[in-house]
């Protein structure tokens, strides 16, 4: 019996779905939206912005069906207000868990999730003085979700949100603190 189920065993790590192991870095590019929120005691802001952003990485495809990655990604958004223009952006390490469900010739479908740790930041744009620095910095893990196309093994296309485990504390009052939620739409090239 022991000697059967070995046999089945190895059988099923010969199948097309595990005789596939892919080693890939990537490199893309994010498009999206920001959503800030501002909390102010018992008070509570939000607005949309624009992001725009750079990622790249590796990616290590075990088996057909799932693979692992690690990638450095950085996000910015500038939030237009004339002299009052306020521009945030995060840098983090990431990892994710990619499942690909649906196999079509040339095309996969799947989706997404991870987790990150990055440093986020808020500043005016425009400083009118030595003192007008950012005015929110801090470190916070995030929740990395969403769904993947991946065209011809080399293109791939994502739509997800990077949604982070805490508020970032403002440097100039105590009691003011954001939260940024981004919304984003990235291609990233395998080589």
């Amino acid at each position: 019996m022991k000697i059967k189920n070995i046999f089945l065993f190895l059988l099923f790590l010969g199948t097309p779905a595990f005789s596939q192991q892919v080693n890939q870095i990537f490199i893309g590019a994010t498009l999206g939206i920001e959503n800030a929120t501002q909390f102010n005691g018992d008070k509570k802001e939000s607005y949309n912005a624009f992001v725009w952003g750079l990622r790249g990485g590796y990616e290590f495809s075990p088996i057909k069906y799932l693979s692992v990655r690690a990638y450095l990604d950085y996000l910015m958004s500038i939030k237009p207000l004339g002299f009052g223009t306020v521009a945030s952006s995060v840098l983090s390490a990431n990892a994710d868990t990619l499942v690909n469900i649906v196999h079509m010739k040339e095309k996969v479908f799947g989706f997404y999730g991870g987790i990150g740790f990055g440093a986020f930041k808020r500043s005016n744009v425009i400083q009118s003085s030595l003192e007008d620095k950012a005015f929110a910095l801090d470190y916070s893990g995030t929740l990395n979700i969403g769904f993947l196309a991946t065209l011809k093994e080399i293109h791939r296309v994502e739509i997800g949100a990077k949604l982070p485990f805490s508020q970032i504390k403002s440097l100039a009052k105590s009691d003011v603190s954001y939260q940024d939620i981004y919304f984003i739409a990235s291609y990233s090239f395998l080589f």
